[in-house]
């Protein structure tokens, strides 16, 4: 239980540190988005993931281009102080899309806790820059006004199927690339 205690707690320093103090979380799904459902089964999960790479074909990426931050990523482990965590009780998706445009949802227990989205740029060489242009999730959505700004230090692995996001404080979060776009 302290290990799902401390995982959390990573966890929220790094999905939640763009949120504004005072924003709560909601048991609502209503923002669920392209991003799929924990609890959906395998062949309705596939024609999401199907619906979603089409939706985000781009052209087939150059082999000597660098890896592209394109498509839908799941939280699949913590790397913390030499302790690594991995994720079951708490699910974490990103969807990146070509326009610029993301979302981001995570779940515990199937439960959704946090949603955000809006636009996304690249800093070279390692920073995700999160322009947060509404957050929460049901009755608890909000439009940000101003957008919030939140950077995050990031690696993306040479094929683009890892993406790993670190916290101020040192621990790393592991995404793995569910769901990647259909070249034109």
């Amino acid at each position: 239980m302290k290990t799902i205690n401390c995982v959390l707690l990573v966890l929220s320093v790094l999905l939640l540190g763009s949120c504004k103090s005072g924003n709560s979380a909601s048991n609502n799904a209503a923002t669920a988005g392209s991003t799929g459902n924990s609890n959906t089964t395998g062949s309705a999960r596939d024609a999401n993931n199907n619906a979603s790479r089409q939706a985000d074909a781009i052209p087939a990426p150059n082999p000597n281009e660098p890896a592209q931050l394109i498509g839908t990523y799941e939280s699949r482990e913590v790397h913390d102080q030499g302790v690594v965590t991995l994720m079951s009780q708490l699910k974490t998706l990103w969807n990146f899309t070509a326009d610029g445009t993301y979302q981001r949802r995570a779940e515990v227990k199937g439960k959704p806790y946090h949603a955000d989205s809006g636009t996304f740029r690249i800093e070279s060489p390692d920073k995700l820059v999160l322009t947060i242009q509404a957050s929460g999730v049901g009755p608890n959505r909000k439009i940000q006004n101003p957008p919030l700004t939140k950077t995050h230090k990031f690696s993306l692995s040479p094929n683009g199927d890892e993406l790993r996001l670190t916290s101020e404080k040192g621990s790393i979060g592991i995404f793995e690339r569910i769901a990647k776009p259909q070249p034109r």
